[in-house]
């Protein structure tokens, strides 16, 4: 199951471990996997604090990510989008397979991941079709991967993302369920986050900046990968965003292409 698994979510405020760049997967010493994917969203509705509002965004995303393998357990990870044609907040970040097991009979790993995000450019933040909060974050991860019978996996990870001021931290946590058939791959995931702080659009607290608002939400969402030659695939993806604060409810259609060299 070496798949590159890619499903671009965009935010208020961009994630340093978007669903879907942080797996529990590993490309292998010298193996790189290359993602161009292109992602549009839209909604009608915003949760200004945890209160819906009238409020109408449209995003059209496109990304570049990468995966290299140091060793057979060790890889890097980046990613760079450009949302509404301009460059938003990139990242860069690592993982490393610390415990590889068995358990009910089957391979289980725990995965670390370490990683930072910044902006690429100074890009608007305070109107209402603003996308990101300009955020550099350095963020941590614990995966924890359990396989399962015929091909399937279920994923667990969890962490803190700390946030230079006046950006707010969050916790974020995610659960995926996973399988691979023949030349095929699918999964199904949830994913949350607890925004920390106070400062709420059209909230009672006083604010200076939209980059201080406090970002949470749940989302759920999937991914179909085909494979079309050895080191070529190509994959549609789904997200919904349920509820949340801060953000928008959205849906999320997109597709891209994964190169292997």
């Amino acid at each position: 199951m070496r798949f590159c698994l890619v499903s671009i979510i965009l935010a208020f405020s961009g994630n340093l471990f978007s669903q879907g760049l942080v797996d529990g997967f590993f490309k292998g010493k010298g193996n790189v996997d290359v993602a161009l994917s292109a992602t549009y969203q839209g909604s009608t509705t915003f949760f200004a604090g945890t209160n819906p509002i009238s409020l109408s965004r449209n995003i059209l995303s496109v990304s570049a990510f990468a995966e290299y393998g140091i060793t057979e357990k060790w890889d890097i990870i980046g990613n760079v989008p450009v949302i509404n044609f301009q460059f938003q907040d990139a990242g860069l970040y690592t993982k490393y397979e610390l415990v590889k097991t068995r358990l009910f009979k089957r391979s289980f790993s725990v995965i670390p991941a370490v990683g930072i995000s910044f902006p690429l450019s100074s890009y608007n933040t305070e109107a209402s079709q603003s996308i990101g909060q300009r955020a550099t974050i350095i963020g941590s991860r614990l995966v924890l991967q359990q396989e399962l019978p015929k091909g399937m996996f279920i994923q667990v990870q969890s962490g803190y993302n700390y946030a230079l001021d006046p950006v707010a931290s969050s916790i974020p946590f995610s659960v995926k369920w996973g399988v691979s058939f023949g030349k095929n791959y699918t999964d199904l995931w949830f994913d949350h986050q607890t925004g920390i702080g106070d400062k709420d659009y059209l909230g009672a607290a006083p604010y200076t900046s939209f980059r201080e608002f406090v970002v949470s939400h749940n989302r759920v969402g999937g991914v179909f990968y085909r494979q079309i030659k050895r080191k070529t695939g190509i994959f549609l993806n789904y997200s919904y965003t349920l509820n949340g604060r801060n953000t928008a409810q959205a849906v999320g259609v997109g597709a891209g292409v994964v190169l292997k060299f």
